[in-house]
């Protein structure tokens, strides 16, 4: 037996009450969105870093320990969830808390305070995420000009080949290394600029950088920017200095707010998608 069909009123009344349903659950999801946090508002600013940092001690620090690293608790510092995971995951795990756990939830404490507590951690664990430094970024660049680091380190497309590229260097490096790679560089030597001393069978004399080796030859680049060839058979000696090739007096040679200065170029270069590893290696 065939079902009767639905009047046009019937019909049309299904229709507006599908749509009103519809309609209500997007405002529900549109709701739900709009109080999720989209995003770490404050990022490297020093004032919320700062704020994140008292926050962490007045909460956190009992059991993460006083430089996060870690106590009765999980070292924040070395953490997946710091280090790589995404900034609203961390804040969901620091509002909500972790069942199970002794880690409680934060249900009073407004986005802002949480976003601080996040600014702060990933300061301690991420190089580029520590506060920036005081100083004068364009009298850096001149200082880097000026000083002789601009023979020896690319930045920006542009230098020499003697030393490493400093491209994104705070990224990968927090201000207190590069601080030290300034003004003692033999503290940590550079994989892949080792220096070189040969003495040729008639005398001759070259220091540089070690580009290549093997069992027969060895490869220097010398700092006019030549790269040249020895046969080890032909070499009267071979040594390998354990100490950078860059100077170590910059302490003496540079004036406390120039070295501020340029710390703060350095601390600007942070670009991580450098498309190649400039370099010698590269030209």
């Amino acid at each position: 037996m065939r079902e009767p069909l639905q009047s046009p009123v019937t019909s049309c009344i299904a229709v507006s009450a599908l749509a009103v349903a519809s309609m209500a659950v997007g405002a529900a999801q549109d709701a739900e969105q709009a109080a999720a946090p989209t995003g770490n508002p404050f990022g490297r600013d020093p004032a919320a870093i700062r704020a994140g940092d008292e926050l962490f001690h007045e909460r956190c620090a009992v059991c993460h320990g006083q430089k996060a690293q870690g106590a009765m608790a999980a070292d924040l510092v070395r953490t997946r969830s710091v280090r790589r995971g995404s900034q609203t995951a961390l804040f969901a795990l620091i509002r909500e808390g972790i069942p199970g756990t002794d880690m409680p939830p934060q249900p009073d404490l407004a986005d802002e305070r949480i976003w601080q507590v996040i600014s702060y951690l990933r300061s301690l664990a991420l190089p580029g995420q520590q506060a920036p430094l005081e100083g004068d970024p364009e009298a850096g660049r001149i200082v880097f000009q000026t000083a002789g680091c601009a023979s020896c380190h690319i930045v920006n497309g542009s230098g020499g080949f003697l030393g490493p590229s400093l491209d994104a260097i705070a990224v990968k490096k927090p201000s207190d290394e590069i601080r030290r790679d300034v003004l003692e560089p033999d503290a940590e030597l550079a994989s892949g600029f080792e220096s070189v001393e040969v003495e040729t069978g008639d005398g001759r004399r070259v220091a540089g950088v070690l580009k290549n080796e093997d069992t027969f030859s060895v490869f220097i680049l010398t700092s006019e920017g030549v790269v040249e060839a020895f046969e080890r058979a032909g070499l009267k000696s071979l040594v390998m200095p354990k100490r950078s090739r860059m100077p170590g007096d910059y302490a003496s040679r540079l004036a406390p707010e120039d070295l501020g200065n340029l710390l703060a170029y350095l601390d600007r270069q942070r670009d991580p998608f450098t498309p190649v590893r400039r370099g010698f290696g590269v030209y």
